[in-house]
């Protein structure tokens, strides 16, 4: 129940009740604050970092150690939750009408946005052009955020096309940034894998392949009984067991994962398409989508105010200034250009310049990337050992890590700030009718 943390000198307990109490700590004030910046018509999540950040680093109340610890259950079980929220949210009919867009969103500009923020970030960090610590950054900080763009979408006028395409863009690219954080790793020689092009099919078209025929299973299985306020625990127990089948059973059975978080967000559209669809079964969708919405709040307040405490000021006061660099180098330089690029590749969308500037200065990073990069630092600084020698001598181990996460920080923090603030005046300067 106790797990013993060294501190100086000194010798601490982090265990079972201190848990629960940095729990009860962060999801009442970070209720209070999520409500707050609601109030005022704000998005939370950079509220949410700087209240993890004066719990954490300035007041000591959460020790960064300690946060570190528990991030890796935080953000794996807060993924799980967002994706299958997320795929609940997406309309099958409405997809289809931008379906290329969003192929084009999550395929050319995920790679191109990727590409470039490796390439600055090596360039900023003076390592090697091409070097894999710096596509490790880009990988992290590729995925948008549905749990950011859902709420402030909420309040602002858009036309559908737009507003469609960018949520179903996040809500598809969080589980293939994932995959494309876990092709990185095994590039970096700390993942066991040693053919990314392969990983990446396994793991994408696996998942997705599993996460489809789990939808179809559970979808039979309530329509034959009725489980009445028993949905709940049954689809979030097939969730749970269909990521653990994907992430532990069966890489030991194949050789190669599946990615989990894909078949989560694929059982999740499935399920919110399928159900509605028989009479019968449209109380479970609503009993469902409500308690999958409420959880999403729940981890998403937990997943942000533990990545606030997880970095320490003196982290900050070493990388703040090149981490601010590639922030800003990611929201006005590499997503932009990935998306004109990829918009304009045949067959050409139907947008005008416009809209392809509004969709280009919208992607907020949020739960995936801070997920991702709190689990990564919490593991390469507790075995650093683990990482290449070859990667070592290019930055050391606890360097590399603090570097890509106070980076990711303020890549989150700056993306979700100031595209969340000009999300309504850019719309009406941009997509306002002629």
């Amino acid at each position: 129940m106790w797990r013993t943390v060294k501190m100086g000198g000194s010798t601490t307990k982090f265990g079972f009740f201190t848990l629960v109490g940095y729990t009860a700590l962060l999801l009442s004030l970070g209720a209070i604050v999520a409500r707050l910046s609601e109030d005022r018509g704000l998005p939370d999540i950079p509220f949410l970092l700087l209240l993890g950040f004066l719990l954490g680093p300035i007041a000591g109340i959460v020790r960064p150690e300690y946060a570190q610890k528990a991030f890796p259950f935080v953000g794996t079980l807060g993924l799980i939750i967002i994706l299958l929220d997320g795929g609940f949210e997406i309309g099958i009919d409405v997809l289809r009408r931008v379906a290329s867009l969003v192929a084009k969103l999550d395929s050319i500009t995920l790679l191109i946005t990727a590409g470039i923020s490796s390439l600055i970030f090596n360039l900023v960090f003076g390592l090697k052009p091409f070097s894999p610590i710096g596509f490790l950054y880009g990988s992290i900080t590729c995925a948008t955020d549905p749990a950011t763009l859902i709420p402030v979408f909420s309040k602002v006028e858009l036309p559908i096309n737009i507003s469609t395409a960018l949520i179903a863009e996040s809500v598809f690219n969080d589980p293939l940034g994932v995959v494309l954080t876990k092709m990185s790793l095994s590039v970096m020689g700390l993942s066991s894998h040693q053919n990314p092009i392969l990983l990446f099919i396994s793991l994408a078209a696996g998942g997705a392949a599993l996460g489809l025929a789990t939808g179809v299973v559970l979808e039979r299985l309530l329509a034959r009984e009725p489980f009445g306020e028993y949905v709940v625990p049954i689809t979030l127990g097939a969730a749970l067991a269909l990521w653990y089948i994907c992430e532990e059973l069966l890489p030991g059975l194949l050789g190669y994962e599946l990615s989990g978080f894909m078949a989560v967000a694929v059982l999740g559209m499935y399920l919110g398409n399928n159900l509605i669809k028989h009479d019968y079964l449209k109380d479970d969708r609503t009993f469902l989508k409500d308690f999958f919405e409420e959880l999403s709040t729940v981890v998403r307040i937990m997943v942000f105010t533990l990545l606030g405490a997880c970095v320490s000021i003196s982290l900050l006061k070493t990388f703040w200034l090149k981490g601010l660099v590639c922030a800003l180098s990611n929201v006005f330089i590499a997503r932009p250009a990935g998306v004109i690029i990829g918009t304009y590749i045949p067959p050409k969308e139907d947008l005008n310049l416009k809209e392809r500037i509004y969709l280009a200065l919208e992607g907020p990073r949020g739960v995936v990337p801070a997920a991702l990069v709190g689990t990564i630092y919490s593991k390469i600084v507790s075995n650093p050992h683990a990482v290449p020698v070859a990667i070592a001598s290019e930055m050391p181990p606890k360097t590399l890590a603090s570097a890509i996460l106070v980076t990711t920080f303020l890549t989150i923090f700056i993306s979700v700030v100031l595209e969340a603030t000009w999300a309504q005046p850019l719309a009406k300067r941009l997509l306002k009718e002629e």
